[in-house]
């Protein structure tokens, strides 16, 4: 009879909690995502919102203001809306690529002093106006979508770690620069097309998914991703080359700094683990002398690629692998001043060894 009353006691409570919680849903407006585009020197700043209707169904509409100040935008976007606007669901903030490419370094500050903002917030560039995507997300109904693509993309894709924690950490860090998702329409639909890489707050320009997947490989034990590599045999029947298309299974960078001054000297030696999921007819994967020759190919590719992403880098005096923190780490003396004006004359060598595992051969 105790134990009875006690349920009883719980499940009331429990039953008045969800009421109230109820009531409090309906009385605000939860922001999932904002956007900012600049428009004639006037910002542009849109929300992505969930509006309640009867019976708990929600509906997603996007809000639109304008200002020639990024403060108060909540502010203005709350007189569009008979509830307040709640923040603490906010999983998204992207950015135009004007904006971004004029700096996005106030509303950076602006998001690390606000303690609402949860850490699982993911920033992000669109190849364009940004509310556009917000527009087509509604449509989706999917609150969520942008932040929920970058987790998947990053889980089994070719994105390297990306939230609100880590940009802050390449934004305020001395020797590191920041990077970004980069989206774009794709027949209607949101796609993510690379990573944008800045200078400070400033979008310097943006690579490509592939291009990704070897930063990810330089920064980060790289677990899934995919890439396709050329290759060649004598059995091959076509005039061009073939290609192999492989799964990321295990990588690990190591940096060594040889030199520090005058201009440092770094050599980097990738290891990868890698899954064969496509090859062409002629390759024999039950051959050992075949396996042997497929990952020198492949380890020799990758070596070229990582070799031309950083003088990319280094032309476009973005540093998102983090060599002027690795610098300084090995330096008594170190300037970011300094390290930027000589950081496109480092000299960085790189090697690459691949091991074919899991190649279905039986």
């Amino acid at each position: 009879m105790y134990r009875r009353k006690i349920f009883l006691v719980i499940f009331f409570c429990a039953v008045l909690s969800a009421c109230s919680e109820q009531n409090i849903v309906n009385e605000i407006v939860l922001v999932h995502a904002i956007s900012f585009d600049t428009v004639s020197d006037t910002l542009k700043s849109s929300a992505l919102i969930s509006n309640f209707k009867e019976q708990g169904n929600t509906e997603l509409q996007v809000l639109h203001t304008e200002s020639n100040s990024e403060k108060g935008i909540l502010s203005r976007l709350n007189t569009r809306t008979k509830d307040p606007l709640e923040r603490g669901q906010l999983r998204m903030v992207l950015f135009g690529k004007t904006p971004a490419e004029k700096g996005i370094g106030t509303e950076i500050h602006n998001l690390f002093l606000d303690p609402k903002i949860s850490s699982r917030l993911q920033l992000g560039v669109a190849d364009g106006e940004a509310s556009e995507l917000l527009v087509i997300i509604k449509e989706t109904q999917e609150p969520f979508f942008l932040s929920d693509l970058i987790e998947q993309n990053m889980k089994n894709g070719n994105l390297p770690l990306m939230n609100l924690h880590e940009s802050l950490f390449n934004y305020y860090g001395e020797g590191r620069d920041m990077f970004l998702p980069y989206f774009k329409k794709d027949h209607g639909e949101v796609i993510i097309g690379g990573l944008a890489l800045f200078k400070s707050d400033q979008m310097i320009t943006e690579i490509s998914l592939k291009e990704a997947f070897l930063l990810k490989m330089l920064i980060q034990n790289s677990k899934n991703g995919n890439y396709v590599v050329p290759v060649a045999g004598k059995a091959s029947t076509k005039q061009d080359e073939d290609s192999i298309l492989l799964r990321s299974v295990h990588s690990t960078a190591n940096y060594v700094v040889n030199k520090v001054n005058p201009i440092p000297s770094i050599s980097i030696r990738l290891d990868m683990e890698t899954e064969l999921q496509d090859v062409p007819e002629w390759v024999d994967l039950k051959s050992e002398e075949q396996l042997i020759q497929l990952e020198k190919t492949m380890g020799s590719y990758f070596k070229t690629e990582i070799e031309k992403l950083l003088s990319l880098m280094k032309e476009n005096s973005v540093d998102p692998v983090g060599l002027g923190d690795l610098v300084r780490s090995r330096s008594e003396e170190w300037s970011t001043q300094d390290f930027e004006s000589i950081y496109q004359e480092i000299e960085t060598t790189v090697s690459v060894q691949v091991k074919i595992v899991n190649n279905g051969s039986g």
